[in-house]
Order: structure tokens, then C-alpha cells, then sequence
């Protein structure tokens, strides 16, 4: 059953995810069309946030793992590399209904994306000028039509805003006649959960007539919105220990209920779901075909028995049906009984009718014929039939109502240095590096002391780096840390630098302290003394899978020395979520993997290959018997 959200649910929700995406990256977004939701993954200042959204029913971050294919849909490629390394403007409710507008941007573009929670909802990604870019499902109404290029139109709703509603009050009395229940749960587009709430508050009668009532109705939900916006108290509520309900505002008409409060309506429906799961989603098309194909086999089969019945017909009348041939050809008369129809002497072809039915013969052909071409026309159909009773089967069970349930995994807690980008040196140590400017800052102020190395490449935007609690590396690590210094310097990576200059200082030569008159931006610092340089450090990062599936990166001599299989990722041209999946298919094929292993391999691929773009070659597998 689906859970029923209210505006005044969505309104506290537009608030919790103002409040925790506003500012963030959008870092990737994924679709389970089996399951009917989208997944979108964000990240600021190195924390990654997920939000699930389910078209035309609800939306809210998680903190479980939710499956998606291997391989995404071609439309869900083209919304990926719309959406991805934009930035969260805001997040909020439109016009107090159940839809959310999420604004993101990025040097100058600008773009919406709508999710709506309404019956039939879908969501959309629109440009600056209402254009669509993306719609998770076309539509055509009489209302609106979605489809890309097209401007969006929102969906037709009668919500009532009692926050702007004050002139429109006397245009309610015309429900006088009405039952309450029936005005403020339709007619207001409040919906039953809030009707309930308002009937309990109030102590009106929901099956009285409207008449008087409007007033204090309006003033509850007055009350009940400033409730939402001031002091919300999300909670879920629960029948027999399972999740039944979830509210963003504690509902006395549910008190007698078992409860629990939650610090977001996101953490009660993230609990909801994955209690009660998802199950299979019918496929609409797939209905859709079959009852076209249904439509087909039974207008075919009737062409068929037709068919054969006129060939019959004319066997059994098979003087009389050539008499009439003869006499159309020579124009005479045709005998009692026949009538002709048409004639064309051109195509020559004649329509017979004989008892009440309609024969179109071939003049230059005898009736005997005629009948025979009749006879292999029915068993063209029929073998046509057969194709088709096969692709009704395949559809049938593809369109089954299957009872299959999936429940997301509870996600595993990240360790704290999962926030940054790490690897692991050849002896074993930590190497850190920030992702962006909010984790270049919690990097070198938390993690780095007086006497620790920090690496940094001599360019403009590149990220800090240091081997964590290691005040003497070896030169290994040393060249380690400048090759993640150098590879994930995202400008010069974008713009295919072949090499960087990558220097080292101690810690105590980073301070946040700018020279007089100058500022220093978030994730800046200021380098003072001597700086040892590491030159020419080559943009090209190794990755490899060991025999027990570990995914290792670095240098080519660890990855070597760790795995069998393995390649070089360099700047490029190529789309790096392509890239990387085309490479997890090479590794999981080499290592014979289970298929299940390959949406967590291109996770942890795509995670580790600098910028958007990149060029990959894969270096073939060396034979154990070469190993040593």
C-alpha cells in the first residue's frame, strides 16, 4: 500500500532537504526501473548524501543501500551528464502542494528538477525557461503534455492555500450542501489523513454538512501549517510492529496508535520503506503491447476462418463460381443468385456477393484457383498467428503481477577517513587528499600536524594531500602521495596536462594566515619556506583487481605487484561512467566475478578516476605461470 504524504508532510520535508543539500554537488543519479525509483547522490564538503525518489509518491535521503542495474538506461546517461557537478541553490514546496523544486546551477546554467508526489506524478528536469530536458515517463493529457522540448506545465490540483486564502473564503460557501469530509479532503485537496486531523482537533462531525464550518476548518489548517514550519515533530506510526503511516506533525487523530518520534520525515520513511520493501513494478508498455498483439491474434484468426470458409464456399460451387468468371470476363450476365459488386478490368478483380457473402476474385485465375490462393493466404496468417502467440507468452510473463520484494540493506557507517579521498601506500599507511574545498580545509586543519608531510601540485585549484601520522615516508610513499597530489588536480586532468610539478612541505609551513590586505578563500592556505619539488610526476593513475577482489590504485609498480589484472587511466576525451563501466566489465569477465559484484566494482572504479573525462587502457591479464 502506498504511503499517503499530505502538503503538510511535504512542506516540512521542502524544509529538512533545503537544510541538508542546499550548497551540495550533485555527484550521480541512478534508476531501478524494476522497482519504480530514481537515486540521486550528492556531496559537500566530503559527505556523501543519498536521496531516493519514487514518482508520484514521496522522496527522502537515506541511509540504507538501494540496488540499481549494472547498466543505466540510455535516458538516465543523458539525465546523469545534465545533472552531475551541479550545484543545490535550494530546495522547496510548490504553491503548498505534494511537489518539490530543487533549483541547481552551475557557471551561469540554471535548471529545475521537479518532483512530484501526486497520483501519476513523474519527475522532471526543466531548464531556466521551463524547457524539458528529462521526464521520467511521457505524458499526454487534456491538461498537459511532458515531453523533452516541450515547456512544463505542472499538474492540474484544487490544493487550498489557507495561508494567502483570506479573499477566497466566501467562495467556499457555495459547498454548503456538502459533507466536511468530502470538502476538505477533495474539494480543498487537504486529503483524508489531514481531514482526520482537523475533524479531531476541532471536534467536528466529518459526515455533517459543511454549512457554518469553513471557518473554523481554515483556522485549524492555519494552525497545523505553522505547526509544520515552527515546531515539526516527524514521526511513524505502527500497527502490529509494522510501519503503517509517517507525519511530519504529531497527529491526534492517530494517539491511540503505537508511535515513534524521529528527527526528520526522512528518517521515518527511510525506516517505512525499508521495513515494508518495494515490490516488482508491472511494466506499463509491456501491458500496453499485449493488449495490442491480443488485439491482432484475434482480428487474424477471424481473417483466417474467413478465409477458409469462402475457399470451402467456392469448392463446393465450383461450376457455378466459374460460370460467373467466365461471364465477367466476356461481360454478360452473371447467373441467378450471384450479384457483382465491383468490376475492375485494370487490376482484374472482381467482388462477388453469394449468400451474403462477399468474394473478391482474380478474373485471369479459375475459380479452382482462386479458392487454392485463398487456402495459402490463410496459412501465411497462421504462421504469422504463431509468432505472434509466442512474443504473447514472453509479454504474459513479463507482465505477471509478481510478488518478488526487495529491502535495502542497512548502509554501512563510513570510517572518518572515508569523508576525503584515500589509498593505502605500499607499507600500509593512509594517504589523504581532499576532494573540494571544504575537505582541503577539514584536511590540513584536523589531520595534519607540525611535523606531517603535506603534498600539494603546483597548480591553481589543486587538492592537499598528506600521509597520515607518517613524519619520514620512504620515497615509495613519497612518490605515492605526489602522484594523487598531481592525478586528482580535477583543471589540469579536464585539460589533459601530461605531467605537474608536485612540491612537499612539513605542516608547520600551512598556515590559514593570508598577508596583510589579502584574503584567503575556503580550502586555501599559505605556504611558507623552502618547498621540495617532485618534478614531472606523469598524470596516470593504475587500476587493478587482486584474485580476493580488492580494487587497488597507485603506482603501476604496486598495482603490479598486488594484481594480475590491472589498467592505465589517463586524461581523455571519453565519458569517465562509460569508461569505468566498460572496464568493470572487462575485470569481472577476467576474474570471473559473480554478477552480482559489479554495481559496487564500478562504484568503487568510477570513485577513483579523476574529473569527468579520461581514457583507459586495459592491460591484458598476465598467466600465473609469468607471476614469478
Amino acid at each position: 500500500m502506498k504511503i499517503s504524504l499530505s502538503s503538510i508532510d511535504y512542506l516540512v520535508l521542502s524544509k529538512e532537504l533545503s537544510r541538508e543539500l542546499q550548497g551540495a554537488w550533485v555527484d550521480n543519479v541512478y534508476s531501478n526501473p524494476e522497482y519504480g525509483y530514481y537515486l540521486m547522490v550528492f556531496r559537500n564538503s566530503g559527505i556523501v548524501k543519498k536521496l531516493v525518489m519514487i514518482p508520484g509518491e514521496s522522496l527522502f535521503l537515506t541511509r540504507h543501500e538501494y540496488p540499481v542495474p549494472s547498466t543505466p538506461e540510455d535516458r538516465v546517461l543523458k539525465l546523469r551528464r545534465i545533472v552531475c557537478n551541479l550545484r543545490v541553490e535550494s530546495v522547496e514546496q510548490y504553491d503548498f502542494d505534494r511537489i518539490i523544486i530543487m533549483n541547481l546551477s552551475k557557471r551561469g546554467f540554471k535548471a529545475r528538477l521537479i518532483i512530484e508526489g501526486l497520483r501519476r506524478g513523474v519527475i522532471v528536469l526543466v531548464s531556466e525557461d521551463w524547457r524539458i530536458l528529462f521526464t521520467s515517463q511521457r505524458v499526454e493529457t487534456k491538461a498537459r503534455t511532458l515531453r523533452e522540448g516541450e515547456k512544463y506545465v505542472f499538474p492540474p490540483s484544487n490544493i487550498f492555500d489557507p495561508r494567502v486564502a483570506d479573499g477566497n473564503l466566501e467562495a467556499l460557501q457555495e459547498y454548503s450542501s456538502e459533507k466536511l469530509s468530502r470538502l476538505i479532503a477533495g474539494k480543498l485537496g487537504f486529503g483524508s489523513k489531514t481531514m482526520s486531523e482537523i475533524c479531531r482537533r476541532t471536534g467536528l462531525n466529518p459526515d455533517s454538512s459543511v454549512e457554518g464550518k469553513i471557518p473554523l476548518a481554515i483556522e485549524t489548517m492555519r494552525m497545523l501549517i505553522k505547526e509544520a514550519e515552527e515546531s515539526p515533530k516527524p514521526r511513524i506510526y505502527y500497527c502490529n510492529g509494522r510501519p503503517v503511516e509517517v507525519s511530519g506533525i504529531r497527529l491526534l487523530s492517530l494517539e491511540n496508535m503505537e508511535q515513534k518520534e524521529v528527527e526528520t520525515v526522512s528518517e521515518a520513511l527511510d525506516e517505512y520503506y525499508a521495513t515494508l520493501g518495494f515490490e516488482v513494478v508491472k511494466h506499463e508498455k509491456s501491458s500496453l503491447e499485449l493488449s495490442r498483439l491480443v488485439g491482432i491474434r484475434e482480428n487474424l484468426a477471424s481473417e483466417v476462418e474467413a478465409l477458409r470458409n469462402k475457399a470451402r464456399i467456392i469448392m463446393e460451387n465450383l461450376a457455378d463460381f466459374q460460370t460467373v468468371l467466365d461471364a465477367v470476363k466476356n461481360r454478360r450476365e452473371v447467373p441467378a443468385g450471384f450479384k457483382i459488386l465491383e468490376t475492375n478490368y485494370e487490376r482484374r478483380i472482381v467482388k462477388i456477393l453469394f449468400n451474403n457473402s462477399e468474394f473478391k476474385l482474380n478474373m485471369d485465375s479459375s475459380a479452382a484457383l482462386n479458392a487454392s490462393s485463398m487456402f495459402e493466404e490463410a496459412k501465411k496468417i497462421e504462421k504469422h498467428l504463431s509468432e505472434i502467440n509466442d512474443k504473447i507468452v514472453q509479454l504474459k510473463e513479463k507482465t505477471s503481477v509478481e510478488r518478488r520484494k526487495m529491502v535495502p540493506e542497512k548502509r554501512v557507517e563510513r570510517k572518518w577517513f572515508e569523508k576525503f579521498r584515500w589509498n593505502l601506500s605500499v607499507n600500509g599507511n593512509l594517504i589523504l587528499a581532499g576532494k573540494d574545498s571544504g575537505t582541503n580545509e577539514l584536511l590540513v586543519k584536523k589531520h595534519v600536524s607540525d611535523r606531517s608531510i603535506v603534498f600539494h601540485a603546483d597548480f591553481t585549484g589543486a587538492p592537499f594531500v598528506t600521509i597520515h601520522n607518517v613524519e619520514n615516508p620512504s620515497k615509495e610513499e613519497l612518490e605515492e602521495a605526489a602522484l594523487m597530489a598531481a592525478c586528482y588536480t580535477s583543471k589540469a586532468w579536464e585539460n589533459k596536462y601530461s605531467s605537474l610539478d608536485v612540491y612537499w612541505v612539513r605542516g608547520n609551513q600551512v598556515s590559514k594566515q593570508a598577508p596583510p590586505g589579502q584574503y584567503l578563500p575556503k580550502g586555501a592556505f599559505m605556504i611558507r619556506g623552502e618547498k621540495n619539488f617532485i618534478r614531472d610526476v606523469e598524470l596516470k593513475l593504475w587500476i587493478g583487481v587482486s584474485d580476493d577482489g580488492e580494487v587497488v590504485y597507485g603506482s603501476l609498480s604496486k598495482v603490479k605487484t598486488r594484481c594480475r589484472k590491472y589498467a592505465a587511466v589517463l586524461p581523455g576525451d571519453k565519458d569517465k561512467n562509460q569508461e569505468a563501466a566498460l572496464l568493470a566489465k572487462k575485470f569481472l569477465k577476467d576474474m570471473s566475478l559473480p554478477p552480482e559484484a559489479f554495481p559496487m566494482l564500478l562504484e568503487k572504479i568510477r570513485s577513483i578516476i579523476p574529473g569527468r573525462h579520461c581514457e583507459i587502457h586495459y592491460m591484458p591479464p598476465i598467466p600465473p605461470e609469468q607471476e614469478k
